[in-house]
């Protein structure tokens, strides 16, 4: 597997950062929403507040960077060219956010109304980022790129099976006079199981399978991993949610054997990976490295929860799991990722703006490691706090959710701080070269 990359295909800093920085916020606001509803939003998975809490964090935390993410490397990575990106990604990115809120306010409240303002909201969103991305995957890419996009093009189709049980689940509460078409509950499993094992979860591999030797300078991943994971993680979830649908009555063991077999196969990526970081070639662990191993830790952890007998896991389990994968697995890395990805941006864009014989700051210097690592350790005690919380809630619920705002906070601070002296260093610099050209103007100014 060959990395290269076309930096030249790069879009508009402006068109892919105000996803990243809008991660931090609806993190920030699932947080609050935690800290406002306390013990009842951890208490059930069908609760409102849990529903709501969720979603902020599916589709706002998650979903904000994955979507930022595939617009901004799609074509540096692949080499791909999306139509329109100009107004792709604000138009995209203003519906996402405004859907979002709608609907995390619609479970919330439990008004019809919101529902389909969601609705109307999201499923543009959705449309315009799946017909851009799908037109742009549709390019052949350097052969270097071919697992990575193989892997995508199959979590876009996850992604298609999610947001259409989605909009049937989010129609059934804004027409409640209406007969549903499909069952609720078993609705929303398959849904939930297509949005987080295939569309979270195989972009997230996917990616992984180009920037983890990439910024953490390791080995490539072994063969054949790269090429059969993700075709392999696909076939399980169709074959999970056949056994759910069609066999659950007539084979009801097919059911958890597929379960089992995809979480075995995400274990398996996740000890792959953390065997590649094993074997880094800077030997001192940064922010991004232990964010890396916290997620597949997690992920680790939420296989042998699943695995645990029911009496030693508790009531708690299935909660527990999805902190697990959403916060632990899914979030740590975005998080981790955001420290590489947001400083090479910015400097990558002051590179494009210096002037002629302008020095610009190193990309080490935008945002200091040590302040990411310490907001590491916050973000590492919010998730032991949230898994605990999912069986002793009315003790932990709120402690947790101080330190979810807290990191959340702390990371929204640290991107800021780095957005603001890249514009500071900019500032300088066109200001010395003006002096530069014109000495009388230093002379006046001191």
């Amino acid at each position: 597997m060959q990395r290269t990359l076309s930096l030249d295909q790069s879009p508009p800093l402006g068109a892919v950062l105000r996803y990243f920085l809008a991660t931090p916020v609806f993190a920030l606001l699932a947080g609050a929403l935690l800290l406002w509803q306390g013990a009842p939003a951890l208490a059930s998975r069908w609760s409102p507040s849990t529903l709501a809490l969720t979603h902020l964090l599916t589709l706002g935390t998650l979903g904000m960077t994955m979507a930022g993410a595939l617009i901004q490397i799609l074509p540096v990575v692949a080499g791909v060219t999306l139509p329109r990106a100009r107004i792709l990604a604000p138009g995209v990115h203003a519906l996402l956010a405004g859907g979002v809120a709608a609907l995390a306010a619609a479970f919330l409240f439990s008004r019809p109304w919101l529902f389909q303002l969601a609705l109307v909201l999201l499923l543009p969103a959705f449309a315009w980022l799946i017909g851009a991305l799908t037109l742009a995957l549709w390019q052949m890419p350097p052969p270097g790129a071919l697992p990575m996009t193989a892997t995508v093009r199959l979590s876009l189709a996850s992604l298609v099976v999610t947001v259409c049980l989605g909009a049937l689940l989010a129609g059934a509460f804004a027409w409640p006079a209406a007969a549903a078409p499909l069952p609720l509950m078993l609705a929303t499993d398959v849904h939930a199981l297509w949005g987080v094992f295939g569309w979270a979860g195989m972009l997230l591999v996917g990616v992984s399978l180009q920037v983890v030797p990439m910024f953490q300078v390791t080995p490539l991943y072994d063969e054949p991993l790269p090429r059969v994971l993700g075709v392999t993680i696909f076939l399980l979830l169709v074959t999970w949610t056949v056994s759910a649908t069609a066999l659950r009555a007539r084979l009801p063991w097919t059911e958890p054997l597929a379960g089992a077999l995809l979480l075995a196969a995400y274990a398996l990526f996740a000890l792959a990976t953390l065997r590649l970081l094993a074997r880094r070639k800077r030997p001192q662990a940064d922010a991004m490295t232990l964010f890396w191993r916290l997620a597949m830790a997690s992920m680790l952890a939420c296989a042998a929860l699943w695995a645990a007998p029911a009496q030693l896991a508790g009531d708690g389990r299935a909660l527990a799991m999805g902190v697990l994968m959403l916060v632990g697995f899914l979030y740590s890395t975005i998080n981790g990722m955001l420290y590489k990805i947001v400083p090479f941006l910015l400097w990558r864009d002051m590179q494009e703006r210096a002037a002629d014989g302008q020095r610009v700051p190193a990309i080490k210097t935008l945002i200091a490691d040590q302040q990411a690592q310490r907001q590491f350790w916050l973000h590492a005690t919010a998730l032991v706090l949230l898994a605990a919380a999912c069986w002793w809630p009315a003790l932990l619920a709120r402690p947790a959710a101080a330190a979810m705002c807290l990191s959340a906070g702390w990371l929204l601070l640290n991107l800021s701080t780095g957005l603001w002296r890249a514009c500071g260093a900019m500032r300088c610099g066109a200001a010395r070269a003006r002096v530069d050209a014109n000495p009388a103007l230093g002379r006046h100014g001191g």
